[in-house]
């Protein structure tokens, strides 16, 4: 997306101390403030996690007037697939879609049956107060002030409380933008689990955060009461992926061929067709049910237990975003979601759980006794 100037926006509400200054690299909590979360021996563990989000233009500039939650009517056909597996997914949810009646009434109802949960989703550019000017980088939340983040998160709480109801605990933020102050964050509005860590990616190049040092299972952080991280679902494989090598050289050799000037000659397909290194998320869109059975197998070889998929609630209506154009497309994805569900539970042996239940029972099986 461009740039504010480029665009020619007023800055609303423009405050530059609002703005974090810029960081060289955002760590996302160093290894010493971290504690990889102990499972016990049992089957893999898979939870659905669906960014819950307004329609907006993916290549367009950011927009306060994006607001349009259509999408979420077509939510009841993947929640069909859910409730057939047995599957509770987590709506992450918006601030336009816990602010309108057409956005957070499918979702109440569905709540109410107790067939998911429901957590919050900032982006900035939608969530009150505005008091940062519309660009790229105050698209990641972790480039504002840690008061400002605070203000819309909290405001976006008190919609999701008032509205669906329900105190949320799981957060993920828009664009995954987090930084070093998410412990204190989530702190100060009583959320225990975190879903914004993108393992293996580094977007500083466009003002995102850098996770190449990340691990891909959930772990604790924070200093006070334990603050879980359940990592998005994500990960290299090939002999360039192989576990035997550090991710940051995965990461690096990957951002190389995926570079414009040398993927026009389609390197990353070259290298995923020699088997050298692919990055597959664990996603419906734009990835084949074959490459997530590749990766979901590849990562389970590896001892990988806890896997979560996702995607974004507007890809559910057609024209709304890349992966889904047409009805036909939508049939597809639908069939992309019920078929991993059957391999990870059938082939796999696989559960579901949800973010408050895995950190529940990790809680619970750690304690004295």
């Amino acid at each position: 997306m461009e740039d504010v100037e480029r665009l020619g926006f007023a800055a609303e509400g423009r405050q530059q101390s609002e703005i974090a200054p810029c960081s060289a690299e955002i760590r996302l909590l160093s290894p010493a403030e971290r504690q990889l979360a102990r499972l016990a021996d049992g089957p893999p563990i898979l939870i659905v996690a669906i960014d819950t989000e307004a329609e907006f233009d993916w290549n367009g500039p950011f927009l306060r007037s994006q607001t349009s939650v259509r999408n979420v009517r077509n939510q009841g056909m993947a929640q069909e697939i859910f409730d057939r597996f047995g599957v509770r997914p987590v709506y992450l949810v918006d601030y336009a879609v816990a602010t309108q009646a057409e956005g957070y009434l499918p979702l109440r109802e569905i709540r109410e049956s107790n067939r998911c949960e429901i957590g919050a989703h900032l982006h900035p550019w939608i969530t009150p107060p505005f008091d940062e000017p519309l660009s790229n980088r105050t698209s990641f939340s972790h480039n504002l002030s840690p008061l400002l983040q605070e203000e819309k998160l909290s405001r976006l709480t008190d919609a999701i409380i008032s509205n669906l109801r329900v105190r949320p605990i799981s957060y993920r933020a828009g664009r995954y933008g987090v930084g070093e102050e998410i412990a204190s964050l989530l702190y100060s509005l009583d959320y225990t689990v975190d879903m914004s860590v993108q393992p293996g990616i580094d977007m500083r190049h466009r003002d995102g955060p850098d996770f190449r040092k990340a691990p891909n299972s959930p772990y604790w952080f924070g200093t006070r009461d334990p603050l879980l991280e359940i990592p998005a679902g994500a990960g290299f494989i090939g002999l360039l992926g192989s576990p035997a090598l550090p991710k940051s050289v995965s990461v690096q050799i990957y951002k190389q061929i995926a570079r414009p000037r040398l993927n026009r000659l389609r390197s990353l397909g070259v290298f995923a067709r020699l088997h050298l290194l692919e990055r597959i998320p664990l996603t419906p869109e734009g990835v084949t049910l074959s490459e997530l059975r590749r990766l979901t197998t590849a990562l389970l070889s590896r001892g990988q237990r806890v896997f979560v998929f996702s995607y974004h609630s507007s890809s559910l209506l057609p024209g709304n975003t890349e992966y889904v154009q047409s009805g036909s497309d939508l049939s597809q994805f639908l069939a992309r979601i019920a078929g991993y569900l059957e391999f990870f539970m059938g082939e796999c042996g696989g559960i579901s759980t949800t973010p408050r239940e895995l950190r529940d029972s990790l809680v619970k099986s750690a304690a004295p006794g």
